[in-house]
């Protein structure tokens, strides 16, 4: 059976979702959690673009070097308000 949980437990299972160990259980009550709020809704796209981009950033700081330009600064802007 399925429980409702709150926001602040939905944060910390969006955080977590990516550990195999996650129960069955947790994923199924934060997939309802994400269905019913649209805040932490908003949330967990952030939180994916954000990793995407920090996986991207160290992957390429190897080569490039450190730092973002001011236009690829203004881009994650842009997709992290798009994605809310």
């Amino acid at each position: 059976m399925l429980r409702l949980i709150n926001c602040q437990h939905a944060t910390l299972l969006i955080e977590q979702r990516q550990d195999p160990a996650m129960p069955q259980r947790e994923r199924a009550s934060l997939w309802l959690h994400l269905h019913l709020c649209p805040y932490c809704k908003r949330y967990s796209r952030q939180s994916i673009l954000i990793a995407e981009w920090a996986r991207a950033s160290a992957a390429g700081r190897a080569q490039a070097g450190p730092g973002l330009s001011a236009a690829a600064k203004e881009r994650m802007r842009e997709q992290l308000v798009a994605a809310g």
